[in-house]
């Protein structure tokens, strides 16, 4: 992807962004705000394509070979931290930066820096970022990207200018996951709904083999459908992230449970649910006892995410839905 105006489902970031570079208001920080998976690292790479393309002032030719230094994270002139999943930044890492931004950039006009997940900077990592915020290098900009405002400095947040991202419509969500991965409509649809909208977070989930666990949920489900005493029975995990997770993917199979009870069958988004026992066995019990059950649920994943025992909520859970 070479524009910005390819960038989908962030028109008012992409504006904003392109009236930056248009009329050459450049902030010398950006902090990248939104949702995972919602487009902000790929905004931050044609953003820097086009900041640095020597072809085309207001876009990126992709064809130069800053641009593909770019595309290919060969670039000398940029320096982007990226973590693995859940852990820190640490100091040693701003340092990095504040010295690549000092140096006169190598190839371009400018030199960048990027940290992904920002909100995962020690605290003393996050006072080095800042000294280099209060004064920029001359010729260098700095992009931050968080999901987690409320974890950053408020004093790093109002050093940069915010660039705000939103979830994407289900549908458009749905055909971007079908452009970057090797399933069916059906499963992408479903897999943009568990995901709210958050494409990166659904291709993710395939690749975690969430499609696997939905098709084990519904076996137990089966399961709880077929047991007298539903609440002498465990559940398959107690791991609090799976529990959180298959709460999640209940959520879901409830409202297309509801949905078949009023005819709507249309509008379910795992059709294979409907040839399950446990689909049959729910379909039976009143809208209202349906609505009980999510309710239920829901009431269990706020109490997880709090200080709840994952062990007694995965005792619990099989009672609870039926």
């Amino acid at each position: 992807m070479d524009s910005l105006i390819d960038i989908k489902g962030q028109d008012n970031a992409v504006r904003f962004l392109s009236r930056s570079i248009s009329t050459e208001r450049l902030a010398s920080s950006f902090l990248f705000l939104g949702p995972r998976g919602v487009g902000k690292a790929l905004t931050a790479k044609v953003f820097i394509k086009t900041l640095l393309c020597k072809e085309e002032k207001d876009s990126s030719c992709g064809r130069c070979p800053s641009c593909r230094k770019v595309e290919a994270q060969e670039h000398p002139d940029i320096l982007w931290i990226r973590q693995e999943k859940n852990r820190s930044i640490k100091i040693d890492q701003v340092r990095r930066i504040k010295d690549a931004l000092s140096l006169k950039p190598y190839e371009a006009s400018l030199s960048v820096a990027v940290i992904e997940d920002a909100h995962m900077m020690t605290r003393e990592a996050a006072n080095a970022l800042l000294k280099v915020l209060e004064e920029p290098p001359a010729e260098s900009v700095i992009i931050l990207i968080s999901d987690k405002k409320e974890l950053l400095l408020p004093t790093v947040v109002s050093r940069c200018c915010e660039v705000r991202f939103g979830l994407l419509p289900i549908h458009q969500a749905k055909d971007i996951v079908m452009e970057n991965a090797e399933i069916d409509e059906e499963e992408a649809l479903f897999l943009s709904y568990y995901s709210q909208g958050s494409p990166g977070t659904a291709i993710e989930l395939i690749e975690e083999g969430l499609g696997e666990r939905k098709e084990k949920l519904i076996s137990i489900m089966d399961e709880i459908a077929q047991e007298k005493e539903a609440s002498l029975l465990n559940w398959d995990t107690d791991s609090k992230d799976a529990l959180i997770e298959d709460i999640d993917l209940l959520v879901i199979l409830f409202r297309d449970i509801a949905l078949g009870k009023e005819g709507l069958e249309d509008l379910i988004l795992d059709k294979d649910l409907m040839d399950s026992s446990g689909y049959r066995f729910f379909k039976t019990r009143t809208t209202r006892e349906l609505q009980e059950a999510v309710e239920r649920l829901i009431k269990i994943r706020t109490a997880l995410v709090g200080n709840a025992s994952s062990k007694l909520v995965a005792q619990a859970l099989p009672g609870a839905i039926k």
